[in-house]
């Protein structure tokens, strides 16, 4: 399933979950032993935290939690369906996941009660300590001299006569000092538009764009090399690879 299929999905389901939660009444004698839980400082390297949070059914009648949703995958819910009496009390767990989220957070999380009939809020929130991750997480091809990139080959999608296409490749300096990377194309084509130089900081990372216009059509997929060169070395080369189809007839 791809990203934005997933991401539609998710959008859909929040509305028809804020929708419901707009329909429904607030449960305030499903009462809860904090409104907002507070981790504090967190460190991304200790993984995920979790809080309890225990509730008390001080109304009448039986309430029985049908879902817990967070929205976020970052936040996810442990919960008991079975019914809470009055009097008794039930446990609503909620976990956060702070890998590659640095900085504050807060996350709500509603409770769905009764078939939708009542609702309940609850968060938690925090602040998290980032880490140095590897840079081979998001650049695993190593190029030599401490440089590291996304993709040993970068393939453009087909495309026709008049059309512009773009690539995107992400770049790291995976050592300690700054580092300055030249480009050089074999053979020299000029239509393919690649930076000629970047200048990277120490674990510095970041994204350049290929952009390539089919200007004629080609029997054939081509391809161009780039040739990075660090401190006067020619390091491995990076192959793009494209293919311009002619202009459809009707």
């Amino acid at each position: 399933m791809t990203v934005k299929r997933l991401l539609t999905i998710s959008l859909l389901f929040l509305s028809f979950a804020l929708c419901r939660a707009q329909e429904s009444v607030f449960l305030e004698t499903f009462q809860y032993d904090e409104r907002i839980h507070d981790f504090g400082t967190i460190y991304e390297k200790d993984g995920k935290v979790s809080h309890t949070f225990t509730f008390t059914n001080k109304s009448r009648e039986v309430v029985i939690i049908n879902d817990v949703n967070a929205w976020c995958g970052c936040t996810t819910a442990q919960f008991s369906k079975e019914p809470v009496r009055p009097g008794k009390t039930t446990k609503v767990t909620l976990t956060y996941n702070p890998d590659h989220r640095p900085g504050k957070f807060s996350k709500e999380a509603v409770l769905m009660l009764n078939g939708g009939k009542y609702y309940t809020r609850i968060w938690v929130k925090g602040n998290v300590i980032g880490m140095q991750h590897p840079v081979t997480e998001d650049h695993p091809y190593a190029y030599g001299s401490g440089l590291f990139m996304s993709h040993r080959v970068l393939p453009f999608p087909p495309m026709r006569v008049g059309e512009e296409k773009s690539v995107r490749l992400l770049v790291a300096n995976g050592t300690k000092k700054e580092m300055t990377v030249e480009f050089l194309r074999q053979p020299g084509n000029r239509v393919l538009q690649f930076p000629d130089k970047l200048v990277l900081k120490p674990r510095e990372s970041t994204k350049v764009y290929a952009k390539y216009r089919g200007v004629k059509a080609y029997p054939y997929r081509r391809c161009v090399y780039i040739i990075p060169k660090v401190d006067g070395k020619q390091l491995k080369p990076l192959k793009v690879s494209f293919e311009v189809q002619g202009v459809s007839r009707r």
